[in-house]
């Protein structure tokens, strides 16, 4: 009796899980198909632009950050330049498991992680708008709109995103389920995987301040470590990362020297709008306007979401512009995924239902292609 109900659990679970998947494959696909004809594109305009930073078409979706994860995948932190150490272990450590396992170089290993990722990160945002909204056509809408977000392609690449988005947004979840030992895995793992998994001890704050408050100033030992588990993720390897290579705080020293200093996020805008005035290059003018972009839609997402989407977007926003190269601004941007919830909201209304998927669509072609030319950063 009891294996019979261990096999129907099983078989409800598998179908779910195939509906769940089934439901968000043709967004899915869709962005991959985009990233095809970004890459098609690109190849029908090399040689176009004179890009300082070299043209990586030929390197596919390895290109950029994801020749330097398959290089520490196959060699470790050592065997890099220091300037490796900036990428945090979470995915690596995912790589290496997969390429154990599976056929081929570690590069095989990476894109599929993202993919899989990416797969996964659809139908964990469809459930978080679901259980906010409880409106199935926003839950659907939430899918194509993180599927064609403009920096979304990096989901396909050989990039930490889609593996970070998947457990910030399970976070979130679990939060909202007060399931905290979800909580507790997906904000140490996050936290493991990019830097920015830290600043999901705010929105965990948020949710234990909630809980204090509705259960007579009680709380109980879960939250608590809920709290904590970040710091612990991202602490475990920066100490090891100041340890191995003898420097204090060692990854973020290295991610300064592409970055710069740590800037005030507001004065860095009115210096880009300065320089976007007087004639600066064209990619500080759309970094510049993606982030007064931003700024608007981050006051709608104070406005229309739960105080806890607002400061995590705003978190992560405010370090994405607080350093004086503000490169890769629009991927870091999308870390905070909240903000897409934001643009969610915007494109519900009749007139722009259509204009903001398709726009958002064209941005990340656009992107991809750029990113490919070697014109923009990602």
């Amino acid at each position: 009796m009891k294996s019979e109900r261990i096999k129907s659990v099983k078989q409800m679970i598998g179908t779910n899980f195939r509906q769940e998947v089934l439901s968000v494959l043709p967004a899915f696909l869709v962005s991959k198909c985009l990233v095809l004809l970004a890459w098609l594109l690109s190849k029908l305009l090399s040689g176009t632009f004179d890009s300082p930073n070299g043209e990586r078409i030929d390197r596919g979706l390895m290109a950029w950050d994801g020749d330097w994860y398959a290089s520490i995948v196959t060699n470790g932190y050592d065997d890099v330049l220091i300037e490796g150490i900036r990428f945090f272990p979470g995915y690596i450590f995912t790589g290496r498991f997969f390429n154990s396992f599976i056929p081929g170089s570690a590069s095989i290993s990476l894109i599929l992680i993202a993919n899989i990722a990416s797969l996964i990160t659809l139908i964990a945002i469809k459930k978080l708008v679901l259980i906010e909204k409880d409106s199935e056509e926003l839950a659907k809408r939430s899918v194509w709109l993180l599927s064609v977000f403009p920096s979304a392609f990096v989901l396909t690449w050989a990039y930490a995103e889609s593996l970070f988005l998947a457990l910030s947004i399970f976070c979130f979840v679990a939060l909202r389920k007060e399931q905290w030992k979800i909580v507790i895995f997906c904000s140490f793992t996050a936290a493991l995987v990019r830097p920015t998994g830290l600043l999901l001890t705010i929105p965990v704050f948020c949710a234990v301040w909630e809980n204090w408050n509705s259960n007579k100033r009680r709380i109980s030992f879960q939250p608590i470590l809920a709290l904590i588990s970040g710091f612990v993720g991202s602490g475990i390897y920066i100490l090891w990362a100041s340890l191995h290579f003898d420097e204090l705080f060692a990854p973020i020293k290295a991610q300064e020297s592409f970055r710069g200093s740590f800037v005030d996020p507001f004065s860095r805008v009115i210096k880009g709008v300065s320089r976007v005035l007087t004639g600066s290059s064209a990619t500080e003018t759309l970094h510049i306007i993606s982030a007064l972009l931003l700024l608007f839609l981050l006051v709608k997402l104070f406005k229309d979401w739960p105080l806890r989407y607002g400061l995590f977007s705003s978190s992560c926003l405010m370090v994405a512009l607080g350093a004086e190269n503000i490169n890769s601004l629009e991927r870091y941007a999308l870390n905070g995924f909240p903000i897409i919830l934001s643009v969610l909201l915007l494109a519900s209304q009749p007139r722009l239902r259509v204009a903001v998927p398709f726009v958002s669509a064209f941005c990340m072609v656009s992107l991809c292609v750029f990113a490919w030319l070697g014109v923009y950063v990602p």
